[in-house]
């Protein structure tokens, strides 16, 4: 079952904790089935005029508004219900892992800021309100969430609560650190160098929700890859622009 801290008093920027709101799925696939069902359920809905679900068995507190064809950060956080940090750095990290155009830095800067409440021991997700009306297409964020549930699925039979002092509450704040080295990477507008910090940042999440200290150990080393590869890259490119210059000059 999920390991991940369910804050029942996490606040949001805009509203006060649902106590009805679902917890913690016991399995990864569930909790991606469950966010596909409120998004796509929410905008059926805002399409006919109402924008919640008229479903009572599937509970939505998305609010679309008037732009059912976009899905904010708030809507995310809403449909996440009560989960806390691993939910929700997994969700934003996937469209960069099967990357979506556009999306590095819409998602990057409110992983880093998650990684920092994380480094400062807050217990539950927080983002500012300027921040939580940041939107994306709908469709094409629901579809890569879509095409990342089979991987979920075959990753799951591999987790398993282990190694707990590598999950637990006091590695959080380490952790925290390293998701805000590596969201910051993440956000900088460098070529194919979206993807590795944020497969790592999706393992780290991965074994926070499931207390699997193997899996934050193989996200922390796919990180310290993925800071060697981004070096590299702009090594490169820092040479590649030195050798045009001289050619300019010379």
């Amino acid at each position: 079952m999920s390991k991940d801290r369910p804050p029942g008093s996490s606040p949001r920027s805009y509203d006060a904790p649902n106590p009805s709101a679902v917890g913690s799925c016991a399995r990864i696939s569930d909790l991606l089935d469950d966010f596909l069902t409120r998004g796509a359920t929410t905008a059926t809905g805002a399409a006919t005029g109402d924008p919640l679900s008229s479903d009572p068995a599937v509970p939505s507190r998305i609010s679309l508004g008037e732009t059912p064809s976009r899905i904010s950060l708030g809507e995310i956080m809403d449909a996440l219900g009560d989960r806390a940090f691993g939910a929700l750095l997994l969700i934003l990290s996937i469209p960069n892992v099967l990357p979506v155009p556009g999306l590095s830095t819409a998602t990057g800067v409110p992983m880093i800021l998650l990684g920092a409440q994380m480094a400062l021991g807050r217990h539950g997700p927080w983002l500012p309100r300027r921040m939580l009306a940041a939107s994306f297409d709908r469709q094409s964020f629901l579809g890569v969430i879509r095409r990342a549930k089979p991987w979920a699925e075959r990753v799951e039979r591999h987790l398993r609560p282990r190694m707990p002092a590598l999950a637990g509450p006091a590695a959080e704040r380490l952790l925290g650190l390293a998701v805000v080295v590596l969201a910051g990477i993440l956000s900088l507008p460098i070529v194919f160098g979206n993807q590795p910090p944020a497969f790592a940042i999706a393992l780290i999440a991965l074994g926070l929700m499931e207390s699997d200290g193997a899996f934050v150990t193989a996200g922390l080393i796919a990180g310290l890859l993925s800071i060697a590869i981004v070096a590299a890259v702009l090594l490169g490119l820092g040479q590649a622009a030195i050798a045009v210059a001289q050619q300019l000059i010379g």
